[in-house]
């Protein structure tokens, strides 16, 4: 979600902050409540990256773009299907740069390469459209061996000549597919593991969904664990907002390779609420936050879990981000920490103001994955348990901080919990849901409850 907000000061009695660069992202760290029982508790931490406006950049200051497109032919796809991917990719196609690279990978139950890496020229993209045209819908659906080859285009790619060795370039890949998946890697969670595992080579995955038919737990797993976008798109006008976002979000990274890391002493747990990638440490955890495009506000909640321990002590954690600033080439870090946990009665913990905004978030993130675990459920039929999770959800939405957004989602918990248990919700109320929960739980939905692109 783009945001306006100003930012906020540099210090305050309930967090930190990093030191404010406006050409830098804004970190910032708040306790929902900065106290914990000395017998031992939970407490939840609320950490914000906000990018920097656009106008902080610099025109023509946004790194180049390769992208490799990665687009289904498999039987599956006919039915219009893949008319509509094969137009979103020529749409997308044409907002390149000169300066972009732009590769295509066609698949069934065999993968082509239909146009290795390359300058997104003019001439290239007459190519590429007419290559389109002879592209019919055949065969099974070899999603993984797709998508494999379509990293490997970014991964192996070549040095721009003339461009320094160092220089960023953002690289995606966009898959485009009714995820029937019936060949290679089937299982949802082992391709999003392979997504995460190529992420952390610094090629994010976004997935779209093409019709009513397609896995959108598969698709929504591998773009969450690869660090793009999840979308569902059943018409032409949904996907030329999806691309014109996404091609946006792309031209405008103000970093890249956005980690958040948190170090925590010998008798702290911590477990992230949000829908990001996790590796742990010795000492803590890593957070991939992968690129972070300008004017862009990610919300971490987390949950830090304290054993029992000494009236009067204070329990320091670390915050610490580090990121590439494309415009300079350059890695670049900063530190965060929240002001130290102090360890106090029960009845102090009780007496303790929390807050609002920490609450509220933290209520959203943890209703959005209660939400989430039900639509798998439905998907699996088990509707009972699928009706449970949403009204869990509507529960912990009840309690917090009545804000606009709490509103909306109370809404559409309460519609979900109240659906019968006798039978799924449907496939397109389903897939709808699950787009949404997605960018709730990456803190990308706004004060009415849309996302992005305004589903």
């Amino acid at each position: 979600m783009t945001s306006n907000s100003s930012h906020p000061p540099a210090s305050m009695s309930n967090g930190q902050a990093a030191p404010v660069n406006e050409a830098n992202p804004f970190i910032e760290t708040r306790w929902e409540r900065p106290v914990v029982a000395a017998s031992g508790g939970d407490v939840t931490l609320l950490v914000r990256v906000t990018a920097p406006p656009a106008p902080q950049i610099g025109p023509g200051r946004a790194a180049p773009l390769d992208v490799a497109f990665v687009l289904d032919r498999s039987g599956s796809m006919h039915g219009g299907k893949l008319d509509l991917a094969k137009a979103g990719v020529d749409l997308a196609v044409a907002r390149l740069r000169d300066k972009d690279r732009v590769a295509l990978v066609v698949y069934d139950n065999e993968v082509d390469t239909v146009q290795s890496l390359a300058a997104a020229t003019p001439r290239l993209k007459a190519s590429l459209r007419l290559a389109l045209h002879g592209i019919d819908p055949r065969g099974s659906t070899f999603l993984s061996g797709g998508w494999v080859a379509g990293c490997q285009e970014l991964a192996e790619a070549s040095p721009v000549a003339g461009e320094p060795p160092t220089a960023t370039r953002i690289r995606r890949t966009i898959l485009l597919t009714d995820g029937l998946a019936n060949a290679g890697i089937l299982d949802s969670g082992e391709l999003a593991r392979h997504a995460g595992a190529v992420r952390q080579r610094g090629i994010a995955t976004t997935t779209i969904g093409v019709g009513h038919d397609f896995d959108e737990g598969l698709l929504s797993a591998m773009a969450e664990a690869g660090g793009g976008n999840f979308q569902y798109v059943a018409d032409p006008a949904g996907l030329r907002a999806f691309f014109a976002t996404e091609l946006e979000e792309l031209f405008s990274v103000a970093a890249t390779g956005v980690t958040i890391s948190l170090a925590l002493p010998p008798g702290l747990a911590v477990e992230l609420v949000s829908a990001f990638p996790v590796a742990t440490r010795e000492d803590g955890l890593e957070v991939a936050i992968g690129d972070l495009p300008a004017g862009d506000e990610i919300d971490l909640v987390f949950t830090i879990r304290a054993a029992a321990g000494a009236a009067g002590e204070q329990i320091a954690v670390g915050v610490n981000a580090r990121w590439t600033d494309p415009r300079a080439d350059a890695r670049r870090e900063a530190g965060a920490s929240p002001l130290p946990l102090r360890r106090v009665t029960q009845h102090e913990v009780a007496a303790t103001i929390a807050d609002a905004m920490v609450s509220e978030r933290a209520a959203l993130q943890r209703a959005a994955a209660e939400r989430r675990a039900g639509l798998e459920l439905d998907r699996a039929g088990r509707f009972a348990e699928s009706r449970s999770r949403m009204a869990a959800a509507y529960d912990l939405l009840e309690v917090a901080p009545m804000t606009d957004s709490v509103r909306f989602d109370l809404a559409e918990s309460a519609f979900l919990a109240a659906a019968p248990s006798t039978a799924s919700y449907g496939s397109q109320l389903r897939k709808s849901a699950q787009h949404r929960e997605g960018q709730r739980r990456r803190g990308r939905v706004d004060h009415a409850g849309k996302d992005a692109n305004g589903s």
